[in-house]
């Protein structure tokens, strides 16, 4: 069977494919850091527990994070191309995300509340990237966050707890057990923490995964950015599950240290 182009962003569920419909979505940028710079933002670089692309994405969120407006340079062919599709096919079809509340009843967790938020696939992404261009300009630059072990075990746990369950649970664990409640266990300094989710086909870069995220097009209050670009947080882990059903699976996972 011929699998779809795809992508999905977890706080909540972003449905639409095809987000750039009239071009590849592969773009091949050139990395404008120097040597000695790539170096400090490279802070998994010796963590073998982590895998190569797992590495890369830490790098790759450091380097958003080391200067909010000098990233805004890799947004420009993302931000044409949205232009272009909304120019030529309109708003696009209507598509939605679904805000979950969730609440914990004797340890379980079970949904509250779901909201259903609609947007216009492609009057949305150029939307979405604006106001992402806004929040660049606008942001000074943010701590580089260091690898930390114990996180990336609570991202490790919680990927296989995914891969068991289809990928369906969200954020809570199968146990009930919220982002923070993971971090947290498995790396005791941590007095914070918190996670985002992300699935792509074909196969996707750290760096796509990365402006996925920040992009956020259909996510209501651009969660995931916000989570990326918190100045409270100090460490970080990031794992991926590979292809699981339909999508190249990605766990983020933040941590604020004590």
């Amino acid at each position: 069977m011929k699998k779809a182009w795809g992508l999905r962003s977890f706080l909540f569920f972003l449905p639409h494919p095809n987000y750039l419909r009239i071009f590849p979505l592969f773009l091949l940028l050139p990395v404008l850091v120097s040597a000695q710079d790539f170096k400090a933002l490279n802070t998994a670089r010796n963590c073998s527990y982590m895998k190569p692309a797992e590495r890369e994405m830490i790098a790759e969120i450091n380097l958003v994070r080391s200067d909010p407006p000098g990233y805004a340079k890799y947004l420009s062919y993302y931000y044409e191309m949205a232009k272009l599709n909304l120019e030529h096919y309109g708003k696009g079809k209507k598509s939605y995300s679904l805000s979950i509340t969730y609440e914990k009843v004797n340890g379980v967790g079970h949904k509250k509340k779901v909201d259903t938020v609609w947007t216009n696939e492609y009057q949305e992404e150029v939307h979405a990237i604006e106001s992402l261009l806004k929040d660049l300009y606008s942001t000074p630059p943010l701590s580089i966050l260091q690898p930390d072990n114990g996180i990336y075990e609570a991202a490790r746990k919680h990927g296989l707890d995914q891969d068991r369950h289809n990928w369906s649970l969200g954020h809570m664990g199968s146990d009930g057990s919220w982002p923070w409640e993971r971090i947290m266990k498995y790396s005791p300094r941590m007095v914070a923490g918190n996670e985002n989710l992300a699935g792509r086909f074909p196969e996707p870069t750290a760096r796509e995964i990365v402006i996925q995220l920040l992009i956020d097009a259909g996510i209501p209050e651009y969660g995931h950015r916000y989570n990326m670009l918190d100045p409270k947080w100090t460490h970080v882990a990031c794992y991926t599950s590979g292809l699981k059903g339909e999508m190249y699976q990605w766990i983020q996972e933040f941590g604020e240290m004590k």
